[in-house]
């Protein structure tokens, strides 16, 4: 009963947001967990199998995700699943399977998150890349190893050409295969296969050292955008015929989210950005079906749910995406 009222709190603070823009807030001063561990539907069709059923059900609306259930996504099917308001994200990619096995704590600085990719691509990150204090685990078991993220932001691709694929954009993160000492991938570094000496994924910031990932070629100069709009802020720009790796894409493929190193204090780019998708030529070999992105993420240069404080020291939402790097 504990948890069917849990679930229905985070389907109803979820479904708030969607249709007024806004969180609920946590009321008497208690942590504000109102959207933790919440699932959206990026892209259908979404699975969940509740812990100790044995039939999996079909996600149509928001919801929210207990330890012991199962996610699974279809050919097609993207699931964002929203852990705190601070970018604290997970994207499960078409074709996947996560198990959530625990999640503990009342805030984003003071949590412990243990999941389990059986099969597919997720990518994930930690908010608050400067809170180096906060007591803060997510862990991702998967067959070939186990990744522990220290802070930032990855992605881990199952059957990368037969051979999980670990990357790391941001931040770092430790990777073991049992009980043997941890291997520490850093920013702008990747694993293909067991864990080992990790390689370096670019050596301009642009232009990617992986194999079999899907590329783009740009067709003229084109500007990178923090956002996929004409609007976005401008992180600088690539020359024709500039080769990336793309990310994602909006539907239609009308945006491309790439690689692009940014300025350690811009908190808000992440080292991706997004150019504009008709003018650039994909490599149609190696890209296939392209994640969908959740454009509301943090992890896609979305603006998220982030709490600030007003003038009269009220809590009230901000929009991360508006603000301006440091410095």
């Amino acid at each position: 009963m504990r948890a069917t009222i849990n679930r229905l709190s985070i389907i109803l603070a979820l479904a708030a947001v969607l249709l007024a823009g806004t969180p609920a807030l946590a009321q008497d001063g208690e942590p504000d967990r109102s959207l933790s561990g919440a699932v959206n539907i990026i892209a259908p069709d979404i699975y969940m199998t509740e812990a100790g059923a044995a039939e999996e059900i079909r996600i149509i609306a928001p919801t929210g995700f207990e330890p012991g259930e199962i996610l699974r996504t279809d050919e097609f099917g993207v699931a964002l699943v929203t852990w705190f308001f601070d970018g604290t994200e997970t994207v499960l990619d078409a074709g996947s399977e996560l198990t959530l096995n625990t999640f503990s704590g009342t805030s984003p600085a003071d949590f412990e998150l243990d999941m389990e990719l059986s099969r597919g691509h997720l990518v994930a990150g930690l908010g608050a890349m400067d809170d180096l204090e906060a007591n803060r685990s997510m862990v991702v078991h998967t067959p070939a190893y186990t990744v522990r993220v220290l802070r930032g932001q990855f992605e881990i691709d199952l059957d990368h050409n037969g051979e999980p694929l670990l990357v790391v954009t941001e931040g770092r993160v430790e990777v073991a295969v049992g009980d043997e000492d941890p291997v520490t991938v850093d920013a702008n570094e990747y694993l293909v296969g067991a864990p080992g000496e990790p390689e370096t994924l670019s050596d301009d910031g642009v232009t990617p050292n992986l194999n079999g990932v899907c590329t783009v070629t740009a067709d003229t100069n084109l500007n990178v955008r923090q956002a996929a709009s004409e609007e976005s802020r401008r992180l600088g720009g690539v020359s024709e015929g500039q080769v990336m790796w793309v990310r994602a894409a909006t539907e239609g493929r009308l945006w491309l989210q790439v690689y692009y190193q940014t300025d350690p204090n811009d908190i808000t780019a992440h080292n991706f950005g997004w150019i504009y998708g008709p003018a650039g030529t994909l490599d149609e070999a190696a890209c296939g079906e392209i994640m969908r992105a959740p454009l509301d993420a943090q992890l896609y240069g979305g603006p998220g749910i982030s709490l600030g404080t007003d003038e009269e020291g009220e809590t009230e939402p901000t929009d991360a995406a508006a603000e301006e790097p440091a410095g």
